[in-house]
């Protein structure tokens, strides 16, 4: 399993609010050709001008279609809003369930 992280902080919390719309509007028309692929869009609560987008690949060559893809149809728009961008790739190295699991 693979992970991308995209912290993005934006100027104003209008910027953030903004580009989480966008990101909820584009890609449901490109998920569905990639099978047990997700996106969790995460707002920060203590910080409400940066969020996160959480990708969760089962194979690689997911990760790379969607990266193309958000290359194409995301970064033209963020970079119009020029936030301040970390983006990191990971492989899960174990998961482990807390508590009551059913």
């Amino acid at each position: 399993m693979l992970k991308t992280t995209i912290i993005n902080t934006f100027a104003s919390e209008d910027d953030c609010d903004m580009f989480i719309m966008v990101l909820k509007q584009q890609w449901p028309n490109y998920i569905e050709k990639l099978p047990e692929s997700t996106l969790e869009i995460v707002k920060d609560t203590e910080t409400p001008n940066r969020m996160l987008a959480l990708w969760t690949f089962k194979e690689k060559s997911h990760q790379k279609i969607i990266q193309d893809l958000g290359e194409k149809i995301i970064i033209p728009y963020r970079d119009r809003l020029a936030p301040k961008t970390i983006t990191n790739n990971w492989e899960v190295e174990h998961t482990l369930a807390i508590g009551k699991t059913k």
